[in-house]
């Protein structure tokens, strides 16, 4: 079924929100939204990818690749905003709030020092008039190519070097964003996710020294969530940990209740996650580039594993969301899709994650959602031209009959 956008005004950005709703008092649950930073430009991505180069030039050159493919996907008003502008910022956090949203989780890209699109974050940091809550995930992987086949072609690498002055130097930054009073905590203590700690060498050493420093500048402790897209061959990188975070759509694909998995696939995925990590890194580069057509995935097959409760065995396991899933913005005719998705199908399956929450006995009623913004991975609540704000309109209405 075919959806006009929603009426255009003259509000920031040129959005108008569809009706005059105020900031909605949701119920226990609190969704916490994966904020991308990628949609302004830096000189770095200026060198790799030319002037003025952001990941809307993804999102705008995107060709269907099947009849009725939804594709390219265009921001509500065609405004292709800038967040290196606080106004732009401004407007999404409004927006968020507007709809029940309880906070952001920003990504956050550190290289030994080197950072990188941090300036969005950075920009929340230094306005504490703009009261939402925030928490950081630390993204750390290298940067290659692989968007366009050439994943050899390093462009950033992450190094983790286990010392205490480049940890010292990673804390200095952090400790901003944990002592700020809208930072999100856990039974007091700040929230930092991270992404791959199976890659990070000494990890043990580098959060207890984080953990110690925390506590002499004043904080409870630190509360560390691994974002989870599947389960880890050895686990000793998470001994630290409190909690995992179920990264959606992927948790779900990578658990061994989904159906679309064969036997023969499950034994070779496991088989290749034993290896260390540079061999996974190889055999993706080598599958990317030999990858040849789209593939395909059920959303509703999806979320039906996403509902399910699979608590990790040691540690306090919050779920996540999807809203969507499509990356042909940036691998076309290699792209992953998860097909069939709409604000109605999505609003069935969110009520029942939330609902489920209070059979989950968790210290915070946290959903981790993917995402706010990705849009070169279709993955956003932000309104666009084919659906408006129904999206944003699901969770509100979710949210608001949440009486678990």
């Amino acid at each position: 079924m075919e959806h006009d956008g929603k009426e255009r005004g003259d509000s920031v950005n040129g959005w108008r929100e569809s009706s005059d709703m105020s900031r909605l008092e949701s119920g226990s649950a609190k969704l916490i939204a994966m904020y991308f930073p990628q949609l302004h430009a830096i000189p770095e991505n200026d060198a790799w990818w030319g002037k003025g180069f952001t990941d809307w030039e993804n999102v705008k050159l995107a060709t269907p690749q099947f009849p009725g493919h939804y594709q390219p996907r265009i921001p509500l008003g065609n405004i292709y905003y800038d967040q290196s502008h606080l106004d732009t910022l401004r407007h999404q956090i409004d927006l968020a709030k507007k709809y029940g949203v309880f906070g952001f989780c920003h990504y956050h890209y550190w290289f030994d020092g080197k950072q990188l699109l941090e300036t969005p974050t950075n920009l929340i940091m230094a306005h504490p008039e703009i009261d939402f809550p925030f928490c950081l995930s630390w993204a750390n992987e290298t940067w290659s190519r692989r968007w366009d086949g050439h994943d050899h072609l390093v462009l950033i690498k992450q190094t983790h070097p286990p010392s205490k002055a480049s940890w010292k130097m990673h804390y200095d930054y952090l400790i901003k964003a944990w002592k700020d009073p809208r930072a999100i905590k856990i039974n007091g203590k700040p929230v930092f996710v991270i992404y791959r700690p199976q890659r990070i060498v000494q990890i043990d050493e580098m959060l207890a020294y984080w953990r110690e420093l925390a506590v002499q500048d004043g904080l409870p402790g630190l509360y560390f969530i691994f974002q989870m897209q599947s389960g880890l061959p050895n686990r000793n990188c998470l001994n630290s940990f409190d909690a995992v975070f179920q990264f959606q759509p992927f948790e779900a694909v990578n658990s061994p209740g989904y159906s679309r998995r064969s036997v023969l696939y499950s034994i070779f995925l496991q088989l290749m996650r034993s290896f260390p990590e540079r061999f996974q890194d190889l055999f993706r580069g080598v599958r990317t580039r030999i990858a040849k057509g789209l593939t395909f995935h059920d959303y509703e097959s999806v979320w039906g594993e996403i509902v399910k409760i699979r608590a990790d065995k040691k540690l306090t396991t919050f779920p996540g969301a999807f809203v969507d899933w499509d990356n042909t913005s940036r691998y076309k005719a290699r792209a992953t899709v998860f097909g069939e998705a709409t604000p109605e199908l999505f609003s069935k399956w969110f009520m029942k994650l939330v609902k489920s929450m209070s059979q989950r006995n968790l210290p915070e009623d946290f959903i981790f959602i993917n995402a706010w913004n990705e849009w070169s991975e279709g993955a956003y609540l932000e309104p666009d031209e084919k659906y408006g704000f129904e999206y944003l309109e699901a969770v509100s209405a979710v949210l608001a009959k949440n009486d678990f």
